[in-house]
C-alpha cells in the first residue's frame, strides 16, 4: 500500500523517487492523482495528492505534517 511506502520512508528507508512513483503507478487508480503530480506537477501539488491520499483512506493526519517536510520529486 502507498501509506506503507510512505511510513517507510518516514523509518528511514531509502528513498527513490523513480521508485516511488512506481511504486505508487502500482496501485492503479488509488495512486493516480500522486502519479499525476509527480508526472507533471510541482512539489506542493505532490504533497498536497499526498495529503488527500492520507485523508480519503483515514489514515493519521500527523502523517501530513511529515509529509510536508520531505522533498518527493
Amino acid at each position: 500500500m502507498i501509506i506503507d511506502k510512505i511510513l517507510d520512508r518516514k523509518d528511514g528507508q531509502k528513498y527513490i523517487p523513480k521508485q516511488f512513483y512506481n511504486d505508487v503507478m502500482q496501485y492503479g487508480e488509488i495512486g493516480h492523482g500522486i502519479a499525476e503530480a509527480m508526472d507533471g506537477g510541482t512539489e506542493k501539488q505532490v504533497k498536497t495528492e499526498l495529503g488527500i491520499y492520507i485523508i480519503k483512506n483515514v489514515y493519521n493526519l500527523n502523517i501530513i505534517d511529515y509529509i510536508n517536510t520531505v522533498d518527493w520529486l
